[in-house]
């Protein structure tokens, strides 16, 4: 595999993991506390774990070169928790999928697609992987945050301690 692609495929196999882990964390939280507003952008912890769902996916459609799915950031895409588990790991999985085939002069090449306000943008897919990886990385931080300050405890999801998949 291309270089540039396998790190890419790494990225995404991270963004996965840690999604797993925030929500791994969350098992034992009550149901009242997880959908409780907590300070964060989005509200609460659901709230928040629903926006990176919805984004995960517009941006996937947006390379695609499809209708984004969803028309608002705050979009509940899944209500139960194991739901939302579920999707998330199908959006990274989907991500995955679609670079699978990719090598370094399609993840730099240009893409044309329109932001939340209808604007037209230009990103190479290697600039929007990497920010969907650091947008994740960005509210799961906040959700960390919020989870330490209620008392609990957070869990390690920094990219070092990600184990890397075999070559």
């Amino acid at each position: 595999m291309d270089p540039l692609a396998r790190h890419f495929q790494h990225l995404l196999a991270y963004h996965g993991w840690a999604y797993q882990r925030l929500l791994e964390s969350l098992g034992h939280v009550d149901d009242a506390v997880y959908r409780a507003p907590c300070g964060l952008f989005f509200g609460s912890l659901h709230g928040t774990l629903n926006h990176l769902a919805a984004v995960d996916r517009i941006w996937l459609a947006r390379v695609r070169q499809e209708v984004p799915p969803y028309d608002r950031l705050d979009v509940e895409v899944a209500a139960g928790r194991v739901e939302l588990a579920t999707f998330l790991a199908q959006g990274v999985d989907a991500w995955r999928r679609h670079l699978a085939p990719l090598d370094a002069a399609d993840l730099l090449r240009p893409l044309d697609y329109r932001n939340m306000r209808g604007e037209p943008q230009r990103r190479s897919l290697a600039e929007i992987v990497t920010h969907l990886v650091n947008h994740g990385t960005h509210h799961r931080g906040q959700a960390s945050a919020a989870i330490s300050a209620m008392g609990l405890e957070t869990p390690a999801m920094d990219f070092i301690y990600f184990k890397p998949e075999p070559a």
